[in-house]
């Protein structure tokens, strides 16, 4: 679903269909799928919960960051609001995740994301749930922009971090070995020839020089980093 332009690879949330999906446990749910995984390893999935869904405890192959954009999620007896993030390492039971309000979620899955229904928590420890409010904001080092790392471990590659951009702050041109992909969550980015907002996503490719990416009005970005 990625148009190339500048350098760039570019989503429009609302020009990617709606997947609709019936889990192992009979549960319904919808997704609108950012990539599959097959260009770099890394699915990307905006997931649309109805009111009362409920996730059971479950375990698959694969490993997961996912995190909150709308509404809540209660898991383990906390309340997930917007930008916090579940953490689902590969082979890890977790849950039951409880979604009173419905939820939209962004999941950043690697490997295989073959749930299975368990009864039981494991031993291991990796699996945690991280509240955005807690983490502090540090510069980055892109003027105009300070940032908070929200997952840099247990993920393997990945590293997920929310990017706080000031009005009229541009993305400098550059050449980068690593992917990454900035979703909109607020505001919005502006390129030579287009804009994106509201859950939009923009991708820099690996091994490529993109141009620049202006913040006018300034912007909130969750930013997925495969390193």
């Amino acid at each position: 679903m990625f148009n190339r332009r500048d350098g760039f690879e570019m989503a429009k949330f609302a020009e990617i269909p709606w997947t609709h999906r019936v889990r192992f446990d009979g549960m319904k749910s919808r997704a609108r799928i950012y990539t599959d995984g097959l260009d770099y390893g890394l699915r990307m999935t905006l997931v649309d919960f109805p009111v009362g869904s409920i996730e059971p405890r479950h375990v698959h192959p694969g490993t997961h960051a996912t995190t909150v954009l709308k509404n809540r999620a209660l898991v383990d007896g906390l309340m997930l609001k917007p930008l916090d993030v579940i953490l689902g390492p590969g082979n890890e039971p977790h849950g039951p995740l409880e979604y009173p309000d419905g939820c939209n979620l962004l999941s950043c899955f690697q490997g295989s994301n073959d749930h299975s229904a368990v009864t039981e928590l494991s031993k291991e420890k990796n699996y945690r749930l991280v509240l955005a409010d807690e983490v502090a904001w540090t510069d980055s080092v892109h003027d105009g922009i300070r940032e908070k790392t929200l997952i840099d471990r247990g993920a393997g590659r990945l590293l997920l971090q929310l990017w706080d951009c000031a009005p009229g702050t541009v993305l400098a041109p550059a050449a980068r070995d690593t992917l990454q992909a900035l979703l909109v969550v607020e505001g919005s980015i502006e390129l030579a020839d287009d804009e994106l907002g509201e859950w939009d996503m923009l991708r820099i490719p690996p091994s490529g020089k993109h141009g620049a990416a202006h913040f006018p009005q300034g912007a909130t970005l969750l930013v997925v980093t495969l390193r």
